[in-house]
């Protein structure tokens, strides 16, 4: 077994325990369980380096539940649900080479834009990404005015291929 030393007495006596604390998240309250030490011989409390980062994940992953995300170890199930390796989740979805690896380790809380496309991987296919994106923004479908339910194709007019200049320019900057 691995013993510590205390920095209060210089025993080689820590003791590691789990305690459930509670704390407010965007009006919510949130319980995590966090890690510490406790010397068996003078009784001083440390949280270890190795003890901050498990923390820091599991707050973050709290984090991610309360705000309706993925957590890491759903990352991780929807990635090899996929048959992905991270490098190729990094590839497939976007973000750095590591974005795969930090976000299933908690070192790293995924947009909401990248936890969106993550789900959309999973949806049943073949799926109407508008619609898919409404629902889950709890946005209401618009009525359309008559003639306002199809997009027309753009044509220019015959033998005018760019915008003429001019139009939209203000100060060398087009608009």
């Amino acid at each position: 077994m691995n013993h510590l030393i205390c920095a209060a007495c210089g025993a080689e006596a820590l003791q590691s325990f789990n305690e459930t604390e509670q704390f407010d998240y965007k009006g919510h309250a949130l319980c995590v369980d966090v890690e510490y030490s406790v010397c068996s011989v003078c009784g001083a409390e440390a949280i270890l380096p190795e003890q901050i980062k498990r923390n820091d994940c599991r707050t973050r992953d709290a984090w991610r539940k309360a705000d309706g995300f993925l957590t890491g170890a759903e990352i991780v199930a929807l990635r090899r649900q996929l048959g992905l390796t991270q490098q190729q989740a990094a590839q497939f979805f976007g973000g750095g080479a590591n974005a795969f690896s930090k976000y299933e380790r908690g070192e790293v809380v995924q947009s909401e834009a990248m936890d969106k496309l993550m789900r959309l991987a999973l949806a049943d296919q073949p799926v109407d990404v508008v619609d898919w994106l409404r629902v889950r923004a709890g946005v209401q479908k618009p009525v359309l005015a008559a003639g306002y339910g199809k997009v027309v194709a753009f044509e220019p007019k015959a033998g005018r291929s760019t915008i003429p200049a001019g139009v939209g320019d203000v100060g060398g900057l087009c608009f």
